[in-house]
């Protein structure tokens, strides 16, 4: 059964995002979202003269002259919506295919005939008579006209997706070329008038040639995608994880709180307990004497009050001195004890610490800190220290120079590549005829130890999950472990040239490795699919040389180092060229060498993405700014003693290590 051939369109390819209803006059923005002209023109009535954000990305939109009404109009959303709107009512029902025909009239005519066919290019329904005339008339004697019953069932589909929308603004014909030296689409009446001197082919021709590189840019896009939604899924994930390891650390806080509360409230309340059972002691010895004390007060009271009231007068003053010195010393006695009582009286008070319980208690279990940190994608990458070489501020000073020419341990041959490991070991690629190997040396310079090799490495990149991705062996990139065994081999499936090898390498933050062999540069995933791959021979904006270095900043983009060419050419993710800095000369802002001989050699980034290039005939290493502006030569023969520099490197310690031939050593440099 023949599909319907609007089944794969989605409603919402064919519904403005900004009033959710069909398009009207669908006008293409820069980003590729189209919205309805008369939407676009409301939305910039609301915004400051000449500027409009696409509702859907908020990217910014450079209005020409004329405004909205001149943006592109998307012809294929058009052409979609038509053919929507052309589908009769009773097929939206599913009647039968005999009731669809008798209810779709002849739009041609006035007298209301069924219509029995419909033409593609005029998109009318014509009834038997009314579709003679039309095939009579030499206009439209060429226009293709299908059957009512064909148009329903579906086998009309290629009829009516392939039928051209595209007419020119001059002359209102079909556009049915293009013009290579315009980069516009003509009609035939353009060939032979405005564009005759000019390269044009076949549309469908342009249009298969522009596919291709569409499809190839596309599945590049498409590996992105999928890259960057693992890279969303992992972010989501350590949020996710970073929330509930922060709530666990909050959980743990607060317990040690409770339990050191409990502790120091257990420990006071002993402290009270003792203090009571010291006070109780002191206070059953002054009660028993004070109530020894106050049994003989009371007999000698008794005494007195008998003597007072039985006694007579002889009796009286036989004790009358006794009684009075009694009663002195008593009375004298009893200030003397109050006395005493109230001065080693002790109360007991709680003192609790000033201020709030709830702030206190507070700033004990501690607060949640937000750090801005530079999103690092979960995969793997490659290892790049945070050192900035600086803007101009920044004078490297030597610190040291170690090795000399000898293929024995620390000795090099010829020196082409260094790289700085994760743990903060320097990997020097080491290669002559007979020697071929990695030396791996601390970070004080000293030799750690060598993997020998069965090929003669050029490039070395480390990545953070501890390998190494050497090249140099054909169209393949050997992928050490952190101890230096061989864990696999990537083969470049889509190199031309078998004379060429792998050469300069590095892994981007979509976990693409990005390798340049001859001429051109290809981005593979780690299994070995070629997602993107630019470049080609020559001097041209896109073209390249044969020797190529590379780096990747934080942007993703990839920087080249053009050893033929003698300058460096920065470009995006995708391989689209965004600029070139550097030339062939002597002078400041100039990759210089000798006759015959070439010039940049390694370039690498440092954490702000400046640009370090060693240009190596120079016996110089040049810094330039992320956009490519000239700053200054951190590094030369007549102030640092430089001579060849091949490959560079920047250390965890923010050393920038240099490593140099013909002489075969390696130099540490250090800010001062």
């Amino acid at each position: 059964m023949a599909s319907d051939p609007t089944s794969d369109i989605t409603d919402k390819f064919l519904v403005c995002q900004v009033c959710l209803e069909d398009f009207k006059q669908p006008k293409m923005l820069p980003c590729l979202h189209t919205f309805c002209q008369p939407c676009l023109e409301r939305l910039l009535a609301t915004e400051p003269v000449g500027k409009l954000d696409c509702p859907t990305c908020q990217q910014d939109v450079p209005l020409p002259k004329n405004g909205v009404r001149v943006l592109k109009s998307n012809l294929l959303v058009g052409k979609l919506c038509e053919i929507l709107q052309q589908q009769p009512q009773q097929q939206q029902r599913g009647q039968t295919s005999e009731a669809r025909e008798e209810g779709v009239s002849c739009t041609t005519c006035d007298i209301g005939n069924s219509a029995q066919f419909y033409c593609v290019e005029c998109t009318d329904y014509l009834c038997r008579k009314c579709n003679d005339t039309h095939c009579r008339f030499k206009v439209t004697t060429s226009h293709k006209v299908v059957a009512i019953q064909d148009l329903l069932s579906g086998k009309a589909v290629a009829e009516l997706r392939a039928r051209e929308t595209s007419r020119c603004e001059d002359h209102h014909e079909l556009n049915k070329f293009y013009c290579d030296t315009c980069h516009r689409v003509i009609c035939l009446h353009c060939v032979v008038t405005a564009h005759k001197d000019h390269q044009y082919v076949e549309i469908e021709k342009a249009a298969e040639r522009e596919r291709a590189m569409i499809k190839a840019k596309l599945t590049t896009v498409r590996n992105a995608e999928d890259l960057h939604e693992k890279w969303i899924q992992q972010l989501q994930l350590e949020w996710s994880s970073e929330v509930q390891r922060t709530e666990e650390q909050i959980r743990k806080q607060v317990k040690l709180i409770i339990k050191a509360a409990k502790k120091a409230g257990n420990d006071t309340i002993f402290q009270l307990h003792t203090m009571n059972a010291a006070r109780k002691k002191q206070m059953e010895i002054a009660m028993e004497a004070a109530e020894m004390d106050l049994a003989s007060a009371r007999s000698c009271v008794q005494f007195t009050d008998n003597m007072l009231d039985f006694g007579s007068p002889a009796e009286v003053m036989s004790v009358a001195g006794e009684l009075t010195g009694w009663l002195d010393q008593t009375a004298e006695d009893k200030n003397t004890m109050e006395a005493e009582l109230t001065k080693n009286f002790v109360t007991i008070t709680f003192d609790p610490p000033a201020g709030k319980v709830e702030q206190r208690v507070a700033k004990l279990v501690g607060g949640i800190n937000q750090v801005r940190t530079p999103l690092q994608s979960p995969l793997i990458t490659q290892v790049r220290p945070n050192v900035v070489i600086g803007n101009g501020g920044t004078r490297l000073e030597h610190v040291k120079t170690i090795g000399k020419g000898g293929s024995g341990d620390g000795q090099f041959l010829y020196p082409t590549s260094l790289a700085v490991t994760a743990e903060g070991d320097i990997v020097v690629t080491d290669r002559d005829k007979d020697k071929s190997r990695l030396q791996f040396l601390l970070k004080d310079g000293s030799f750690k130890k060598k993997v020998d090799l069965g090929f003669q490495p050029w490039c070395v990149a480390t990545q953070t999950n501890g390998e190494l991705l050497v090249t140099g062996d054909g169209h393949r990139i050997h992928v050490l472990d952190k101890e230096g065994s061989e864990s696999r081999v990537i083969q470049v499936t889509e190199a031309a040239k078998t004379g060429d090898a792998t050469f300069g390498v590095a892994v981007d933050g979509l976990g693409r490795i990005i390798v340049t062999i001859g001429h051109r540069v290809f981005a593979i995933s780690p299994s070995g699919d070629v997602l993107c791959k630019f470049g080609g021979e020559g001097q041209g904006q896109h073209q390249l040389g044969s020797v190529l270095r590379l780096a990747i900043n934080s942007r993703n983009q990839i920087i080249i180092s053009d050893y033929d060419n003698h300058n460096v050419k920065i470009f995006d993710p995708t391989g689209r060229q965004l600029f070139t800095c550097g030339s062939r000369g002597s002078g400041p802002r100039q990759l210089h060498g000798k006759r015959d001989q070439h010039w940049p050699h390694c370039v690498i980034t440092d954490s702000e993405d400046n640009i370090i290039v060693a240009d190596h005939w120079s016996h110089r290493v040049s810094l330039f700014s992320r956009d490519g502006t000239f700053i200054r030569h951190v590094l030369t023969r007549e102030e640092h003693g430089l001579r060849g520099p091949l490959g560079l490197a920047l250390t965890h310690d923010g050393h920038l290590v240099v490593s140099q031939w013909p002489c075969k050593t390696i130099i540490f440099f250090h800010g001062k």
